[in-house]
């Protein structure tokens, strides 16, 4: 059975870049900044930024206050999602394809995302109800994934099917990360049904 629903993007863009060494979102990859390679893969993404930033399209969000983390920039973006799903990513993933976001948010679950040595909250896409309903509850994105009924957890076989080198997961934490290419771990699809 095939599903089609429509999906927003929250991309965020308001991290410390503490292991990178800069402003990693700023940081040139082949001419263009790793923000707005993202940018441009989407129509109309929702960049949270605890600065301003120049973006080509979308809408910037100011997130206000002291830096607490993802959850606090996914709150702030929620107020601009109307789609039914939302995708959620951080300007770390400067590979990320809009073919690999449209596959994870055409499936019917509360959360799905890659599952590479562990789940990968930060390449999920996300019913937009539950979301509004748990992201209070939690202090971190992966504490969701125990509070959803459905849960899709997609393993690298299936990644490969859209992305065969799997670039899309490669998230860029320090500058060496550009250079060696992770070896990744094989792992398998896992659906996980919570009957409460």
């Amino acid at each position: 059975m095939s599903y089609s629903f429509s999906y927003d993007v929250i991309i965020l863009a308001g991290g410390l870049s503490s292991r990178f060494g800069s402003d990693k979102c700023c940081f040139e990859v082949n001419s263009k900044t790793m923000l707005e390679r993202l940018v441009e893969q989407f129509d109309y993404p929702i960049i949270v930024s605890r600065s301003p930033r120049r973006v080509s399209k979308g809408i910037l969000v100011l997130e206000n206050g002291e830096y607490k983390g993802p959850i606090k920039g996914v709150k702030e973006g929620l107020n601009y999602v109307n789609k039914n799903r939302v995708f959620i990513t951080g300007c770390d993933f400067p590979f990320l394809t809009k073919n690999l976001v449209e596959y994870l948010c055409n499936k019917p679950y509360d959360i799905v995302m890659p599952i590479d040595e562990e789940p990968q909250p930060l390449l999920g896409c996300y019913s937009t109800r539950f979301l509004e309903e748990n992201i209070d509850k939690v202090n971190r994105l992966f504490d969701l994934i125990r509070l959803s009924s459905s849960v899709y957890l997609v393993g690298t076989d299936e990644l490969m099917k859209i992305d065969p080198s799997l670039y899309s997961l490669i998230n860029v934490n320090r500058i060496t990360d550009f250079i060696y290419k992770p070896i990744r771990i094989k792992t398998v699809t896992k659906i996980i049904i919570n009957i409460t």
